[in-house]
């Protein structure tokens, strides 16, 4: 999904991470009778994953964490797993960058930092983003 000469670079972080969507629910989509449940999440989360936005202050970090994600789900050839996974990599894109890929149905880019988003009181992401310590 990510070659060697573009994997860290932050510039194209998320375009790699929509890409590896993108193959993600190609994958999916194999499962026939799990076919409309792919595709809507993948209407719904590829243009959030296309809207989130690299934190100014360590876009290298975050582009590093987007690349371990990528090859993890590029690592997946089961079509099941690869449904599982579907509903799970936007969110773990979201918490590289510090963004949420819930709140894009606005049609806003959704930005990093807690300002634009607060995880619920009883996110796992809360404790991720270190904001229960």
């Amino acid at each position: 999904m990510s070659d060697d000469t573009t994997r860290g670079d932050p510039a194209t972080a998320l375009g790699r991470a929509a890409a590896a969507y993108e193959a993600l629910g190609q994958l999916g989509e194999n499962v026939e009778d799990e076919w409309l449940y792919v595709t809507d999440l993948v209407a719904a989360y590829l243009p959030a994953i296309r809207a989130l936005r690299l934190p100014t202050g360590d876009a290298g970090a975050a582009a590093a964490a987007l690349d371990e994600a990528i090859a993890e789900i590029g690592s997946i050839s089961d079509p099941h797993r690869a449904i599982d996974w579907l509903s799970t990599f936007p969110h773990v894109v979201a918490l590289a960058v510090g963004g949420d890929v819930d709140t894009v149905a606005t049609g806003e880019a959704v930005g990093p930092g807690p300002a634009e988003s607060e995880p619920d009181d009883d996110s796992p992401f809360r404790f991720l983003l270190g904001r229960d310590r």
